[in-house]
């Protein structure tokens, strides 16, 4: 799949359209090391670089399922949270494969009832939890911050609303016991749920779940929105071969 939209890029675009490309691309990631890196010796924290899950002691059936840690620029976690159309006084925020606690700290930012992380490794956790001590209380507006060491496939989702966020944490089992989950949550109770989903592999599970609508805000991840009245029955999510992107 992969091969395929290089191949359709190459003839769309050519050989040179493609290395410039690149190039931006990898400036790109190089701006974003370069804050991620700041942001650590601002706060004395420790979010920056890329673990792999092999290199960690994990206590899950799920383990194949995750994907090995990284963490996103500072500027786009804000980008992301401020692009949403929604009263995020009224809404928790639950970073689903949280690892060091980045996007939790980040999202303390703003006034969300409540930030909670949810991570299968306790050692990513830990240091998460060490991360959120360090973050000065200065910079919160939510002060409620908490981290749990569980797999996401058993995480049952708080009452209220619900900002849901993902950096590509792990693979189409977990997410369809997620996905199981917060129909559940509905049922229980009514509610508006709002999925900010980056690097979007599995996002055609959301799609076909029928709870939620894709909500066109930026070309860098890709948001779903489900609001009260939308039907909760979920129907089957088909077996067919994942795809690369949404």
């Amino acid at each position: 799949m992969a091969f395929d939209r290089l191949r359709f890029r190459l003839h769309r675009d050519g050989f040179a359209a493609l290395v410039r490309l690149g190039l931006a691309r990898l400036r790109g990631r190089r701006h974003q090391n370069a804050e991620g890196s700041a942001f650590d010796r601002e706060f004395g924290t420790d979010t920056e670089g890329n673990v792999p899950l092999w290199q960690l002691e994990i206590d899950s059936p799920h383990q194949l399922e995750g994907a090995h840690y990284q963490t996103l620029a500072p500027f786009l976690i804000r980008r992301s949270i401020e692009a949403l159309p929604a009263d995020l006084e009224d809404f928790s925020f639950c970073d689903l494969g949280s690892g060091k606690g980045r996007i939790l700290m980040i999202a303390s930012e703003y006034p969300f009832k409540r930030v909670i992380g949810v991570e299968f490794s306790h050692e990513l956790n830990a240091v998460a939890a060490e991360n959120i001590l360090k973050y000065p209380a200065s910079r919160r507006v939510c002060q409620d911050v908490s981290t749990l060491q569980m797999d996401a496939i058993d995480y049952q989702f708080p009452s209220g609303n619900l900002l849901v966020f993902l950096f590509n944490p792990f693979g189409e089992t977990v997410l369809r016991g997620v996905l199981a989950n917060l129909e559940s949550a509905l049922l229980r109770e009514e509610r508006s749920v709002w999925i900010v989903y980056f690097n979007a592999v599995c996002a055609r599970l959301i799609d076909e779940s029928g709870l939620f609508s894709r909500v066109e805000i930026s070309d860098t991840f890709v948001a779903f929105k489900h609001e009260p009245g939308i039907g909760t029955a979920m129907p089957a999510i088909s077996e067919s071969t994942p795809q690369d992107e949404p």
